[in-house]
């Protein structure tokens, strides 16, 4: 979704915490405004011998898509594999190695027509035997990430040289979205017994891994054989690794870089500075997580007084300068699948301390209570945590912090269980179920099962239709049914600043994402 639509709302209600939201604000301050209008790339002549390079905030955890649990990832693996279905810059789904898709037989199979021109770069074929090959090792490979995503594909058939046919088990409208991302994802299947298939990819996509140094940089080159010659504008690519957004800022400034993305206090200061810059595209959602295994939270009285504990906008609004939307779903508002009947301006999920108070004491806590908050060792969630203790406070929830390394965030608070509730940013989604998985039994998010039979059938449904018109209501449903478990809940949609220097040049349409694609991306000579 884009980011350049939106406008944020101001609250003109004192809070008692101000003053220290002020301190807060006081740690991101190096400028203070909003990003400006997105305006495309430089129209510049594209240089075909260029490097693009483009700046992020961690490495790829696996160049093997069937082992990924990041969806990050798929910044890297959409340079050097390619997906079933892609998306195109209107979120629209699209042909890719795909050329078209249909459910058949009452939506009881998925039927695609595939490219007959694609070579991975080993020199194996792409046709329906790949693609069989490949559906099979994510289902059944042990140390998979995908199973859960393919739970409903029965079975896969190579009915010809360039169609294949999916046998579903069970509702599968959410496959093509899902073929869009990892599950899509395909890999030579040549190299499916490479050792180093974490390290080496080995796909058919625009380019080739030619350099990695874990924690630094990925370099790639242009794939001169690829089917599609417009899709790699530039002969190289490099991803270079800084978690620090000062130093990501003055790396577009002096010229090592050429998109990255910045902190919302940077937004004004990166147009002073003659760079361009706009709200990302974004799918990711601040959320607060719960520990619903043990007290306070596994009450669900205390995770509903802790939603109404907290005052999204202000949060928006104070922490990322109006860069963002407060929601109360895993959607932001703009896209297909979002209810509008779950806002943060409903009564029972919106900001009201006096009801907060109200639940606890109910719950047995009329004193408050205290717990643990782990904080994620990143900028914008340490900030988030600093905002949020004191309205906890507020109304008696009473949080001590304890910083832990992001990527270690999740074992940490799922594996080991310690810790009360955390602060995260959700990943980008290729479907809408997804982020609401966590809510069935059985996932590691969700080691205590802590659920309903209402949302399970809700979510289920949610799968059925071969159409998003088909879904939507069901979607809708299943976003509610959720509602009644709250062992999390979100607290905006997230658009943080992308920045680019006028050597970049972007396709027709492009808005730079939070997770951008480099798809026809070049630079200037």
């Amino acid at each position: 979704m884009s980011g350049t639509t939106l406008s944020a709302r101001r609250s003109a209600r004192p809070r008692r915490w101000w003053i220290g939201l002020l301190s807060v604000l006081a740690l991101l301050l190096s400028a203070c405004g909003s990003g400006a209008t997105a305006s495309g790339g430089s129209a510049g002549e594209i240089d075909p011998n260029g490097t693009f390079r483009y700046v992020f905030v961690q490495n790829p955890s696996t160049f093997d898509p069937h082992r990924s649990a990041n969806p990050w990832d798929m910044i890297f693996f959409r340079l050097v594999y390619d997906q079933l279905i892609m998306l195109d810059e209107n979120d629209e789904l699209a042909p890719q190695l795909a050329t078209s898709w249909e459910f058949v037989d009452d939506e009881t199979a998925l039927e695609m027509e595939l490219r007959d021109d694609v070579t991975f770069i080993d020199g194996t074929p792409f046709n329906a035997e790949a693609v069989k090959a490949n559906l099979e090792r994510a289902k059944t490979l042990e140390t998979g990430t995908l199973k859960g995503q393919l739970a409903r594909v029965e079975s896969v058939e190579a009915v010809e040289e360039f169609k294949v046919r999916i046998n579903l088990n069970g509702p599968g409208g959410d496959l093509p979205a899902l073929f869009s991302a990892t599950a899509g994802t395909m890999i030579s299947p040549a190299a499916f017994g490479n050792p180093d298939l974490d390290q080496k990819p080995v796909g058919s996509g625009m380019a080739t891994l030619v350099e990695y140094v874990p924690g630094q940089v990925s370099k790639y080159d242009r794939n001169e054989e690829y089917w599609d010659p417009e899709a790699a504008k530039a002969a190289h690519y490099e991803i270079l690794v800084q978690t620090s957004a000062t130093t990501r800022f003055n790396m577009l400034q002096t010229g090592q870089a050429e998109l990255t993305y910045l902190d919302p206090s940077q937004a004004e200061q990166a147009e002073a500075a003659g760079l361009n810059s706009a709200p990302s595209k974004s799918l990711s959602i601040m959320s607060m997580y719960m520990n619903t295994g043990k007290p306070p939270f596994d009450d669900i009285r205390v995770r509903q007084a802790m939603e109404h504990a907290v005052d999204r906008q202000a949060i928006v609004d104070g922490v990322f300068f109006g860069l963002g939307e407060p929601v109360a779903q895993y959607m932001p508002p703009d896209h297909w699948a979002y209810n509008p009947d779950v806002t943060p301006d409903d009564p029972e999920y919106g900001y009201d301390p006096e009801r907060a108070r109200e639940l606890l004491a109910e719950a047995g806590y009329p004193d408050g209570v205290d717990f643990e908050m782990l904080v994620p060792s990143l900028d914008d969630h340490r900030a988030v945590a600093e905002a949020l203790v004191p309205m906890l406070a507020e109304v008696g929830l009473r949080a001590t912090t304890r910083v832990v390394e992001s990527p270690t965030t999740g074992v940490t608070f799922y594996g080991r269980q310690e810790g009360n509730v955390f602060p995260g940013m959700g990943a980008p989604f290729a479907d809408p179920t997804l982020p609401y998985q966590a809510s069935l039994p059985g996932q590691f998010s969700n080691p205590w099962n802590t659920t309903t039979d209402e949302f399970q059938q809700a979510w289920m449904d949610a799968l059925s239709g071969a159409t998003r018109e088909a879904r939507v209501d069901a979607i809708h449903r299943m976003v509610e049914a959720e509602k009644g478990i709250r062992k999390n809940f979100p607290i905006h949609a997230h658009f943080p600043p992308s920045a680019w220097t006028d050597r970049a040049v972007f396709p027709e349409g492009y808005e730079p994402a939070y997770a951008p694609t480099f798809r026809g991306v070049g630079v200037t000579a």
